[in-house]
């Protein structure tokens, strides 16, 4: 047993449900604060890329200026040669080189602070060399190299940040497949043993052996499986009990039906006496009844005799005869309403279960004629192949009506439309035929069901199973 599967028998539905759907948003809650984390980052590099753009922008023209001012006041001092323009100069070059250490500090180009500095030096060294006349345009030139530096800088930020948004697309479309299939997992970890109840739940309703294996899930689920089988074994054992009393009630009504099929034939034979009109109608209904009587509870005990185990028993089956076997005891029927029989203009030779199939034939033959109008027609045809025979009773009539088609074939149901002769249905000669088809293997349905066609198909496998 897996730890899964330990795992699902200690815990409820409900804790599974919270775990599943706990584990679900990990991943998204996860992504989400990777994201905040990373846009953030983003953010924070964007703003001191800014800042750092706004300052170099000040300081440059900061230094403009003053290089400016050093040029003016060194043109100044080489013509007036007075003390206090040299004051002035040395102090703009003091405030210079204050604002170009800021500028090399923000922009990392110690390397240009050297070129001034010498600059510096040849002009406190010779206050009349011209050189000084340089420093506008090495001033220029650091401001376009560090707005150029800021450039590259802010292509690397975009660059970086589509990278890091490709990574996050990827990553989001690995957890999104990772959390689907994660939740495929665990949903069909929850919703498998359920199936397996629902198909068992089916299996009872059709009257079928349950699998003895238990059921792994939530506590729930076991629990309720164990319902399912003692209700299954239940309901065997109401089933024997129903068969055992209807083989032991029906045999306990054929001994005194006898004894009155026996007096009301001796009656209706006048062996007691000469009867009057009246009595013989008396007498005549006496039979009739009596002969319904038997011939349901012989249904019955066919009826429970198909719901028990058996044997097949394979012969060498004329379809013909077998069809001709089922029309013998209707014939006074068919003629007195005029009903033309059409029967299979080829004989057929199979290997089938010969009182099977008299089983069904009955029953769908005397199901056609009870409910053809008067001269109506009925006809049988049947045709083989290799692996199937086919059989189809057609008879002309109303069409049925859906909820009876849906119910046809349900023991003791008898549908709206009544059946026309002198016996009463007794609704469980379609419930025969069918289970009589299900024990050959074969299949039982309402094949064609429309005003003046009715058509029931018996489809039956001629190799064995």
């Amino acid at each position: 047993m897996t730890l899964l599967t330990r795992a699902l028998q200690l815990r409820s539905l409900k804790q599974w449900v919270f775990i599943a759907f706990f584990l679900v948003n990990v991943p998204i809650g996860f992504m989400l604060y990777k994201s905040s984390m990373v846009l953030e980052n983003q953010l924070q590099q964007s703003y001191r890329l800014a800042q750092i753009s706004l300052e170099l922008s000040q300081q440059n023209n900061s230094l403009e200026r003053l290089a400016e001012d050093i040029v003016r006041a060194a043109t100044q001092f080489r013509i007036l040669k007075k003390t206090e323009i040299q004051e002035r100069l040395t102090d703009q070059i003091e405030r210079f080189n204050n604002h170009l250490s800021i500028q090399m500090f923000i922009t990392e180009q110690n390397q240009k602070q050297q070129k001034f500095q010498n600059l510096f030096a040849a002009i406190q060294k010779d206050p009349f060399d011209e050189t000084i006349n340089e420093l506008p345009q090495l001033t220029r030139e650091l401001a376009e190299e560090s707005f150029n530096k800021a450039g590259i800088e802010l292509a690397n930020l975009q660059e970086q940040a589509r990278i890091t948004r490709e990574n996050l697309w990827l990553q989001t479309a690995f957890l999104a497949v990772a959390t689907f299939l994660f939740m495929l997992f665990l949903s069909s970890a929850i919703t498998r043993p359920i199936t397996k109840l629902t198909s068992r739940i089916e299996a009872i309703g059709r009257r079928e052996n349950l699998p003895k294996n238990p059921i792994n899930g939530p506590k729930e689920i076991v629990q309720l499986n164990n319902q399912l089988l003692w209700l299954d074994q239940h309901l065997l054992q109401l089933e024997r009990l129903k068969r055992e009393f209807i083989q032991h009630i029906s045999h306990e009504l054929k001994t005194p039906l006898t004894t009155l099929r026996e007096g009301a034939d001796l009656l209706a034979e006048e062996v007691p006496g000469t009867l009057n009109e009246r009595q013989h109608h008396v007498v005549s209904l006496l039979q009739s009844s009596s002969i319904n009587l038997q011939r349901l509870i012989e249904q019955l005990l066919d009826y429970n005799k198909l719901q028990q185990s058996h044997t097949l028993k394979i012969q060498h089956v004329d379809i013909c005869s077998i069809i001709m076997k089922a029309i013998t005891p209707l014939q006074l029927l068919i003629s007195e309403k005029s009903i033309a029989l059409t029967l299979p203009k080829t004989s057929l030779a199979v290997q089938l279960d010969p009182d099977m199939l008299h089983r069904v034939l009955g029953n769908l033959v005397s199901n056609a004629i009870y409910y053809t109008d008067k001269d109506g027609h009925v006809t049988i045809d049947a045709y083989a192949s290799e692996k199937q025979l086919i059989i189809d009773v057609e008879n002309n009539g109303s069409q049925i009506s859906a909820s009876d088609a849906e119910n046809i074939f349900e023991p003791f149901y008898q549908g709206k439309k009544k059946r026309s002769g002198p016996l009463k249905g007794s609704g469980i000669g379609l419930s025969i035929a069918m289970e009589a088809s299900k024990a050959m293997h074969g299949e039982l349905n309402l094949r064609t069901n429309r005003e003046g066609e009715i058509v029931f198909r018996l489809e039956l496998p001629l190799k064995p199973i």
